[in-house]
């Protein structure tokens, strides 16, 4: 199985992405505050748009059965987020194992950078499809990034 690559056959030269995102009304309560089930789901289309980039599409996942399960989540909120903020959303990959990898987050302000709402940091778990055996991690990215190597 072989993870194709987004550029050229050639990874980025970070395996990190920031994008910019939208608070719309559906993220929010009643007072115009966001709910953390949204933060979870600012995380999710991070870390899919992130894996595009290093070469694990959507379509490749379909392809292969080779997908990414969250086995943990970690969240720290820090300031809450109100409707209509524009965010920019950080994701990268910190570390990699063989079945397992590490990513971290961070959600900020588009308009402050500086201002941070919430950090998190996810432990993923490569598993095959329909019967969710674990695999090893895309060899493009152990290639690629051999310093995240932790074991």
């Amino acid at each position: 199985m072989s993870i194709s690559s987004s550029t050229e056959n050639s990874p980025p030269p970070q395996p990190r992405i920031t994008i910019p995102h939208e608070v719309y009304y559906f993220d929010t309560d009643a007072g115009g505050v966001v709910h953390n089930i949204a933060y979870l789901r600012f995380v999710e289309i991070a870390r899919t748009q992130l894996a595009a980039a290093l070469g694990w599409t959507v379509e490749e996942m379909n392809r292969t059965g080779l997908v990414p399960v969250v086995a943990r989540t970690e969240i720290d909120y820090l300031k809450p987020i109100r409707l209509s903020d524009c965010l920019l959303i950080t994701a990268e990959l910190t570390g990699m194992e063989k079945i397992r990898f590490f990513l971290r987050f961070e959600i900020a302000s588009a308009a402050k950078p500086d201002l941070v709402f919430a950090r998190c940091q996810q432990t993923m778990v490569t598993v095959q499809l329909p019967g969710g055996r674990p695999q090893r991690i895309p060899p493009a990215w152990t290639a690629a990034y051999p310093q995240l190597i932790t074991s």
